[in-house]
């Protein structure tokens, strides 16, 4: 949500049209200067912020339910890529970048690897020490 408020103009924003009264969102707070790191910290970094949270809300909802778990997560994946990729389309709103697949892919690789880094450790490790 930092990324939303600090540096960028929401004033363009569905969603807000609903909720007035929101002033503070019309204006852009910190200005960055043009650049591929700048263009991929507005609009890349924030899909794949909320592409994990998705990931890590499913996790919680089936923390003890592996095995559905898995099922939702991998059903979220391909909505995720699906939502992005018919982006393409004209009657679809939003605008289709590679560079939200591959970040959204990121992501979930980076959040998958963690996950199983700290739920899959040897047994001894797992043991208590009393």
């Amino acid at each position: 949500m930092c990324i939303y408020l600090l540096f960028r103009d929401l004033s363009g924003l569905f969603i807000l049209k609903w909720v007035p009264g929101l002033v503070f969102t019309q204006r852009v707070f910190i200005q960055l200067p043009s650049s591929v790191f700048s263009y991929i910290l507005l609009y890349n970094i924030p899909d794949m912020l909320w592409y994990v949270s998705g990931i890590l809300l499913l996790r919680c909802i089936w923390f003890n339910k592996p095995k559905e778990q898995k099922i939702y997560i991998i059903c979220f994946y391909i909505i995720g890529a699906l939502f992005e990729i018919t982006q393409v389309f004209p009657s679809i709103p939003g605008t289709f970048d590679f560079l939200d697949l591959l970040f959204m892919g990121i992501g979930a690789l980076v959040e998958a690897v963690v996950y199983y880094k700290f739920t899959t450790r040897p047994k001894s490790q797992c043991e208590p020490l009393i």
